[in-house]
Parts: C-alpha cells; structure tokens; sequence
C-alpha cells in the first residue's frame, strides 16, 4: 500500500518508476526483435542455399544425363549395325534384327532411357526396344540440329501413358540437306522428377519443375502441368527475363507467401525451379519465436521488480529534500497530494538563487553608483569637499593608476528637442548606450572609466602614458560620434579637457572640458573640441555692434523681411568674431532686449503679453550654437512683423466695412428715388466712384447696381402680397417708373410675374 500511495502521490516518483519500467521494456524489446529478425533471416538464406544447391544438383545430373545421350547417339552412329540399317537402301530383315538386339543392349545400360528407335527415311523402316507405335512427328520435326529434342506423351502397348524427353539425333544434319535416317531417345519425365524429390524430400508442399526457355513445362511435381506453357507466370517471367545462373526471391503466388529458388542449365536452355511455402520455411523459428515471447515476458517481470528497488534507493534522496523544503513552505497544511517534487525543488532552488543574484546585483549596482557619485562630487565640488566614504575615495585612487589622467566630455546636441522628443526612460536608455559604445571604443587604445553626470552630459576619464593628447583620441571620438549618429540618429560634440597628473587636479581637467564645449556655440553641432579651439581663435569684435541693431529694428517697422534677414545673418557674422561664447550670447540678449523695448508699447495695444516679448530673451540662453541664434533672431523678427501686418490688415477691413455698411444704408433709405446712383453715393462719402465700386463689389460679392436692384425687388415682392395697388404703382414706389422693365427685372430674378406672386399670395 505504501508502494501505491507514493506512486498515486508522488509525481517524480511515479515518473522514475515509469522510466526505468519503459527503458527496460524498450531494452528487451529491442534486443529480441534484433534477434529473432538475425535467426530468421539467416534461416532463410539457409534454405535458400539449400534449395540452390539441390537444383544445382538437379540441373549437374540433367547434363550428365545429356552428355550420355550424345555418348549413346555417338556409339550408335559409330556401329555397323546401326548404319547398315540407317542406311540400308531397301528394307532387310536381318539389318533389322541385328539393329534392335544392339538397341536392346544398350537400352539396358542406361535405365533413364525408356525407349530407343530408329528410322530408316529412304525406306521406312523403324524399329524400336519398347515396341511403341511410330511417331509421325518425329519425320516433320526440326532436323536443322545435330540432337534436339522436345516433351512428348506415349502410350505403351499394354495402354499405360508414359511421359518422355525426346531428343531427336540427325546423324548427316552438316552433310546433306535432306537426311535419310534419324536415332530417337527417350527420356523418361519421371527420372528428373525422383532425382528433385530425392535430393529435396523435407518439404511435402514444395512445387519442383523444369522449363525450358520458353516457359514450356519439361518436368513437374505436379504430372498435370507436363508440356504446359507457363510463360504467363508472373515467377516464370522472372526467371526468364534473368540473366543470373542461379538467384531466389519472395512472391505471393495463390495469396501465400513463397521462397521461388531457380538454377539455370546453359548447356540445355533449361530453368530448374522450386517454391516452397514461407511459413514452412519459418517453421522452427516460430517456434523459437514463442520461446523469444516467453523469455522477455520473465525478463520484464524480473525488470520490474529491479526498477522499484532502484526508483525506491533512488528517490530517498529527493524525499529527503522535498520533506525539508515542504516543512516551511507549507507548514500545518497536512500532507500533499499529487506533489510535483521537481517542481517543487526548483522553485526552491530558483527562488534561493534568484534571492543570491538579485542581493549580488544589488550590491554591485549600490556598490558602482556611490563610486560613480564620488566622482561625480569629486569633478564638481573637488576632493576637499568629497561627502561620501574613504573608500569610494581609495578604490579610484586604486583604478587611476597610470602617471597621467584626462577627461573626455561628451554633449547631446539639440537637447531641448531631444528632451521634448524623447521620454526620461527613453533617454536613460541612449545615455546608457552611448556609455556603452565611448567604453568599448575609448578602451582600444585608453584605459577608461565612464560616469553619467547629467541627462545630456557623458564624463569619461582616460589614463594615458604620454602627458599630451595624440592623434588617436580624435579619430576614436569621431567613430563614436559616427556610430551614435547612425544607431540613434543623435548628434553628439565631445570636448577634451587638459591634461593632469593626480586625482585631485581631475576636476581641473573636466572643467576645462565644460569651457572648451562652450565653443561649440561657434563651431557647431557634431564638433570635437580641445585646449586649441580657444588658443587659436582670432576675435576682432571689441564692442558691441549698436548700428546693425538700429537696422534691425527699422528693417521690423517697414516689415521688409529680406531685410530682416540680411541683418540678421549680419549679426551672426558678427557674433563668429566676439572672443568667448558667453559674449556673443551676452550681445545677442542685448539685442533682443532693445527690440522688446522698441515694440513694447505698441503690442500691448494689439493685446500682446509682455511675457511672451521677454520670453525670446531667455530662449537665447538655451542656445546652443549661433545657427541656433540665428533661427532665434529670425523667427521673432517674423512674428513682430506679422504682428504689425495683422494690426494693418484688420484696421483696412474694419474701415472698409463700415464704409459698405453705411453705403447699404443709403440704398435702404433711398431706394425710392428713381435717381439713385453710385456717383451720388461716392459724393456722400467724398470717395472716388470707382474706388467705392470696387471695394462694394469685393466685400459683398456682387456690384453697385445689382445690389440696388436687389433692394428694389425685394421691397416691391413685399408690397404685392401685403397691398392691393398696381404693378405700375408698386415699380413707381421702388424707383422703377417703366413697368416693362421692372416686369421683366422681377420675373428674370423670382422666375414670375408680379402678377403670378399677388395671385399666390
């Protein structure tokens, strides 16, 4: 019972149980197919040989046999008996008697022999020692051969069938065409027959015969198949249509499986075959088959028993475990059932090393960030003001340890659109690869350490032999920048600080970083910079340039943008000479602050925010290069201008429209008088005819004239349904004194007469 609980609950276990139980039933399995399938096969090719040997027998006696009747038809030509008789031109009594007591001698000689004859053909004389009848076919048969032969059925005096071989000799077949005697022998059928079943008497049910080349039955087992055709014989063809001397193989003939074994008789174009029955072949060895089955059966038995011996020694281990991890997993919840063991062992083992891992990474992640931040104190504050441990302090003395040390910074270019396209996550990610790649590719030729100091800001410490930069640095920083661009699509400047020979003067070397990057301001995105950026620049700028601002601002009043931009691009050139960045951009401040204070009191009456004029001045400080600047001037000298064409627009539009409105006015008043006209409104609004066509036409889409005619038939459309007096009358009120005319306005523009609305109405 104990047996059964542990393998109903117990998943390993009954997984142990079971594979041990399948590896040896596999294992015997195996082995006995092996076995059983190496005895049958050889058995097979036992009895194959066996077979070929007994026809290779068979087939060695029917050419004995047949080199005997080419001895007999010698020694009969040979005898002056014989040829006196053959060729005996009238018949003799006594030649015959003389030639068939020499047949009877010889007859006796060779017991296959059932029968010797002759044939006289000149004369027609015959003789024989059976005393059978005369064959008649014996005188048309093929005579082209010296001895052929060919299977025949005879009947013997006392009416007993006989089967026989014939072999017809032709004594004088190279001689003359027409031969005059013939010697026939035959064979007796059965004499092969006996020999086969002699030689192969194991197997009752075995079919032994001869054919010839053309499939004809010369010899059967059978008597019934003598002289049939069994060229039609799937086995036959087989055998024919090989050009082996002797072969076997498997056929199923009659829905039974059978071994057909054949040797070939070259001398006599015979086919000696025999089936036998597959199943009697294998007789023994399904018995040894059963013996096979009883074996294995006692082997798995004993295998079974083995496998719960060694799964049970096996498990006790794993039990001991799982009873362990079980007790403060899943204390007081009683036994479990249908416990997975390794499932439960690895989720130990794997919450335990997980727990390892995650404290080592912990530690090396704490460990790293308070070296790092003891750098990044170090570079910003210096040594003397370092707030972390000793210990963060020794392990970079312990690092830095060749005779000179430099800083390498390198800047995200653009950052407030890198900041505003990218989330925090996003950018923690970039910085940690760029980190990644200035490493592996700074660490070619430098030893180095990487510290992230701000979002857009990569420190990277090199250790050198040399106490000045060489050529190399250069090109790996480009590479670098190169790479990030490709991988990142991202810009990056690198800048590279002085060189120094201890921990404490490194931060000497990262700030020089920060004031070399201040360049970039004049070089641009992308640069590479160093100590000779700023030795080798020529400044030619001494004070600022007050007159390309007074352009500037009047270029903004007349809003000639092309100037605006050639002034602007005036500016950039002349900031490309000021002597520090912190100037150009101390200049550019100057000069956005005059244009903010130009414009101030004019945009506040076009209800513009001073916030939004004073804004443009801090966005100089963000500012990374002057093209940055140059954008920055540009823009807000556009806005400002399109702020005062705006203001411009919209005083002409309002003018314009309270010129229509009061024109629209005169036509409501006056639209009565026949003598209306647009030169006498031009007059009451002292304005050109022409100009008050055209500015009528454009604000409501349609002229003077037709305006007026439009007011006209409206009132009069009104007049018709609400009065009761004449067409004429009505276009008299309205202005329109011809009653045509007004008759042929209304209905062109209602589609009816006046008539047909006072009718609807």
């Amino acid at each position: 019972m104990s047996f059964l609980k542990r393998f109903q609950h117990h998943r390993v276990y009954r997984r142990l149980v079971l594979s041990y139980l399948l590896l040896i039933t596999l294992t015997i399995a195996i082995l006995c197919t092996i076995l059983y399938s190496l005895f049958s096969s050889r058995a097979v090719k036992e009895i194959d040989q066996s077979s070929r040997e007994m026809l290779s027998q068979v087939s060695y006696t029917a050419d004995v046999v047949y080199k005997q009747v080419e001895d007999i038809s010698y020694q009969l030509i040979n005898d002056n008996r014989i040829v006196s008789f053959m060729y005996s031109k009238t018949e003799n009594k006594q030649d015959n008697y003389n030639a068939g007591l020499l047949l009877s001698t010889v007859q006796s000689m060779y017991p296959f022999i059932s029968n010797i004859s002759l044939y006289n053909l000149v004369t027609g004389a015959y003789i024989d020692v059976a005393g059978l009848p005369e064959d008649p076919a014996v005188r048309t048969h093929e005579k082209s051969r010296y001895l052929a032969f060919y299977p025949d059925r005879v009947t013997r005096s006392g009416g007993n069938p006989m089967r026989v071989l014939r072999f017809v000799v032709v004594p004088e077949y190279a001689l003359i065409a027409s031969p005059k005697s013939l010697i026939v022998l035959d064979l007796q059928e059965s004499y092969i027959q006996n020999t086969m079943r002699s030689i192969s008497s194991v197997f009752d049910d075995a079919n032994n015969f001869v054919v010839d080349g053309k499939g004809n039955v010369l010899s059967h087992s059978n008597p019934e198949h003598f002289m049939k055709d069994f060229s039609n014989l799937e086995e036959v063809q087989t055998i024919l249509k090989s050009n082996d001397a002797e072969g076997s193989f498997v056929r199923k003939i009659d829905n039974k499986k059978q071994l057909v074994t054949y040797v070939k008789s070259p001398s006599l174009d015979w086919n000696f075959i025999s089936v036998r029955p597959y199943d009697q072949l294998l007789s023994n060895i399904y018995q040894l088959r059963n013996w096979t089955l009883m074996t294995a059966v006692l082997l798995l038995v004993i295998g079974i028993a083995l496998s719960l011996f060694v799964t049970g020694n096996f498990y006790n281990p794993i039990k001991s475990l799982v009873d362990k991890v079980s007790e403060h997993r899943q204390a007081g919840l009683g036994p479990l059932l249908k416990l997975d063991e390794y499932k439960l062992l690895t989720e130990a083992f794997d919450s335990t090393l997980e727990n390892a891992r995650s404290m080592e990474s912990s530690l090396s992640r704490s460990t790293e960030m308070i070296t790092n931040n003891a750098m990044f104190e170090m570079l910003r504050g210096g040594l003397d003001k370092l707030s972390t441990s000793a210990e963060s302090v020794k392990t970079w003395r312990d690092r830095l340890t060749a005779p000179y040390l430099g800083v390498v910074l390198l800047r995200v270019d653009s950052y407030r659109a890198y900041k505003d396209n990218h989330t925090a996550f996003d950018r923690r990610l970039f910085r940690f690869a760029i980190c990644n790649i200035a490493q592996e590719m700074l660490g070619k030729s430098y030893k180095n350490d990487v510290i992230m100091m701000e979002d857009d800001e990569i420190v990277v410490v090199l250790q050198t032999e040399r106490p000045e930069w060489d050529g190399a640095i250069y090109l790996i920083l480009s590479e670098i920048q190169e790479s990030v661009r490709a991988y990142y699509k991202l810009s990056l400047s690198a800048s590279i600080g002085d060189m120094c020979g201890l921990l404490e003067e490194l931060r000497g070397s990262y700030q020089t970083a920060c004031d070399y990057m201040e360049y970039r301001m004049f070089v641009g995105h992308g640069a590479i910079l160093d100590a000779g950026i700023a030795v080798n620049r020529a400044a030619s700028l001494d004070r600022y340039p007050s007159s390309v601002e007074r352009k500037l601002i009047e270029s903004i009043k007349l809003c000639h943008l092309k100037e605006i931009q050639e002034e602007t691009d005036h500016w950039i050139s002349l900031m490309q000479k000021c002597e520090t960045p912190a100037l150009a951009v101390q200049y550019t401040r100057f000069l956005f602050t005059a244009i903010v204070r130009e414009f101030e009191s004019i945009t506040e009456w076009w209800n513009v925010g001073p916030d939004e004029m004073y804004a443009a001045i801090n966005e100089v400080l963000h500012a990374e290069t002057l093209e940055d600047v140059r954008k920055q001037l540009a823009g807000f000298g556009q806005r400002l201008v399109s702020m005062i064409e705006e203001h411009r627009n919209n005083a002409a539009i309002l003018k314009n429209t309270r010129l229509i409105e009061q024109v629209k006015d005169m036509l409501q008043d006056k639209y009565a008088e026949p003598t209306l006209s647009l030169e006498w409104v031009s007059e009451q609004v002292a304005l050109s005819s022409g100009y008050v066509g055209k500015l009528f036409k454009s604000v409501m889409g349609m002229s003077f004239n037709e305006y007026l005619t439009h007011v006209r038939l409206e009132r009069a459309k009104t007049m018709l349904a609400e009065s009761s007096i004449t067409v004429a009358q009505i276009g008299e009120r309205v202005g329109i004194h011809n009653v045509s005319y007004f008759t042929t306005l209304f209905k062109k523009k209602y589609g009816v007469t006046p008539s047909q609305i006072r009718d609807k109405a």
